[in-house]
């Protein structure tokens, strides 16, 4: 285990914080996509919870957590009410086969739901980053505008680069909301772009993988090109 030290607590969503954390340590490391251990004590009690990261690699000595609250989670609980910036926790280094290098294709399409996307932010920073040759696609479904993580920074990665792409689409629009609407579908994933060479990442709710991986099935994409992150 590594020690790590809080030194950044955001409001990202009304549900979600965000946590920067610092790790002094060289010998941490992770690969795109991965998540980590972060371990607590709670009346000398140790307690885990796993989180993904939603930092780039190519980024040495800190990382970043997007952590939604909940009530019935120790660790999740103690992060978004109790930690303070200066604390101390214990984390692993990253772990994990939901992972992206870049020798493993040069088109990949990102595919989330709520929460989901944080280790596909990881991937697609590290693209930007560092993989000018892969084209990247995310698409991200939310419950409402407000729940829109990273949504400054993933429109400006969008724009910014022209092997990024985004595509966001909200469940419960409201009046404001001028993009996409409706879940995830298969006329959208048709939209992200279809190859023989991409590779599908799919995170989220666990109805959303097992809807997107019979999408993806229908359109003749093999079991071989979807990599799935799992939390039930």
């Amino acid at each position: 285990m590594f020690t790590a030290t809080l030194t950044q607590i955001q409001q990202a969503t009304p549900s979600v914080k965000a946590f920067q954390l610092k790790v002094d340590d060289p010998a941490f490391h992770f690969l795109a996509g991965q998540w980590i251990d972060l371990q607590i004590e709670l009346a000398g009690t140790p307690h885990l919870g796993g989180y993904s990261m939603t930092s780039s690699p190519v980024v040495h000595g800190e990382i970043e957590l997007a952590i939604k609250s909940s009530t019935r989670h120790p660790v999740t609980r103690w992060l978004h009410e109790q930690a303070r910036v200066g604390d101390t926790v214990q984390i692993s280094g990253g772990q994990g086969v939901f992972v992206y290098q870049p020798e493993m294709s040069q088109r990949i399409v990102l595919v989330g739901a709520g929460v989901g996307v944080t280790p596909l932010i990881s991937i697609f920073r590290y693209v930007a980053d560092a993989v000018p040759d892969t084209d990247a696609t995310l698409v991200y479904s939310i419950p409402s505008p407000d729940e829109f993580l990273f949504r400054d920074e993933i429109e400006r990665l969008s724009q910014q680069f022209d092997n990024l792409h985004s595509l966001v689409s909200v469940t419960q629009a409201d009046a404001h909301w001028q993009g996409l609407s409706g879940r995830t579908d298969a006329a959208l994933l048709q939209r992200a772009g279809m190859s023989n060479d991409t590779l599908y990442y799919l995170c989220g709710p666990q109805g959303m993988v097992e809807d997107v991986s019979a999408m993806l099935a229908s359109l003749n994409v093999p079991a071989s090109r979807i990599i799935y992150e799992k939390w039930w």
